[in-house]
């Protein structure tokens, strides 16, 4: 079968999203089919075309109408142009799957429908999480998205909360099937935490969103508990800055980190805090427990469902909750073999198999 998948982001950027179309890719690429990610070019300076740790990828220069004039006459002339360049990726493909609708669905969509192709399309969280409020400012996000839903072979969303959210906007996504985003979990098996004093570890992108200012406000309450207790911070972002400002105690920043630097900072802690005001899902959680750490995470989120009963949930909106779910999760954290086994059932091997059920349904009966 010939797949494109079509996220809004992929590498050499690094996120959930890109995550989830890497190993997608590679796990459909496994089971025999042909697969192109098909992406937005951005910044201007990456290659058009490139290989992704064996996985063909396509940079299209997707653009948005803009709201001065000369941006929308710049848009509107693009539409052909993107409409040649999907042409011209080579033989149709049997299905095509939007990951993460941004400025790449309209295009995607309307070239899917004069084809008659099947098009699956998968909300990671964009309609509530995206840094830019695309779909809060943009009506012509708004109206695509709902268009483009209600003509789409198939939904998926990556939790239940993320579902509920895009159907605020795009009501089809009420009846979306739930796929939950993955991880390889042999890829993070590793020793129990070092023995000594207890060590927290959080990371991410340093913007609101993943609400480590919030975490940084709880923490005098932790130490104050655990004196001896220590904080290892990973990323960067905008808001890096002003959270080094904000640090009280045993804080150590550690800096963008690629996976290799995940597993080092888990190895090197006793649990793992997530302690988003927003999150979809949370990969980042799931890895943890695969690592057999114990973790906090914030009610009210898609972390409820990647967590699994896992853990301790804390409003992480009450500095109070926050830091004595982190003490009480120091003090008895969860046991390694049950996030292993609940990590395990959530498995990209099995979390693909889901999708190439659907894309198979569709490809036959098209």
């Amino acid at each position: 079968m010939k797949l494109w998948l079509v996220p809004s982001a992929f590498a050499p950027h690094r996120g959930g999203v890109e995550e989830l179309t890497l190993k997608l890719g590679q796990h459909l690429q496994l089971a025999g089919n042909a697969v192109t990610v098909v992406t937005i070019r951005h910044p201007r300076n990456l290659e058009a075309r490139d290989e992704v740790e064996g996985i063909t990828t396509r940079r299209l220069s997707f653009t948005a109408p803009g709201r001065r004039p000369q941006h929308m006459l710049r848009h509107a002339m693009r539409g052909a142009t993107i409409q040649s360049a999907l042409s011209a990726l080579g033989p149709d493909p049997d299905v095509i799957h939007v990951v993460c609708p941004s400025i790449q669905l309209p295009p995607v969509a309307r070239w899917a429908g004069r084809r008659g192709i099947p098009l699956v399309i998968t909300s990671q969280g964009e309609t509530a999480m995206d840094a830019g409020r695309l779909y809060q400012r943009s009506a012509w996000m708004r109206r695509n998205l709902r268009a483009a839903t209600q003509g789409a072979a198939a939904l998926t969303a990556c939790s239940k909360w993320t579902a509920d959210a895009a159907a605020q906007i795009a009501p089809a996504f009420a009846t979306a099937d739930v796929i939950y985003n993955g991880v390889d979990v042999d890829d993070w098996q590793m020793n129990p935490p070092p023995e000594g004093l207890p060590v927290v570890a959080a990371w991410g992108r340093h913007v609101p969103q993943k609400g480590f200012d919030l975490l940084l406000d709880a923490w005098p309450q932790v130490i104050a508990e655990i004196p001896g207790a220590r904080l290892l911070l990973g990323g960067s972002g905008p808001q890096t800055s002003a959270l080094r400002s904000r640090a009280v105690g045993s804080v150590e920043f550690l800096g963008p980190l690629d996976r290799p630097g995940v597993r080092e900072l888990l190895a090197r802690s006793t649990i793992a805090v997530v302690p988003s005001r927003i999150e979809p899902f949370g990969i980042v959680a799931i890895e943890a427990l695969a690592a057999g750490r114990g973790l906090v995470y914030a009610t009210g989120t898609g972390l409820v469902e990647a967590a699994g009963g896992c853990g301790r949930a804390a409003d992480v909106h009450d500095p109070g909750s926050l830091a004595a779910g982190i003490v009480a999760e120091l003090l008895e954290p969860t046991p390694a073999s049950r996030g292993w086994a609940h990590a395990a059932t959530l498995s990209w091997d099995l979390l693909a198999a889901e999708y190439r059920a659907i894309y198979r349904r569709l490809s036959t009966s098209s």
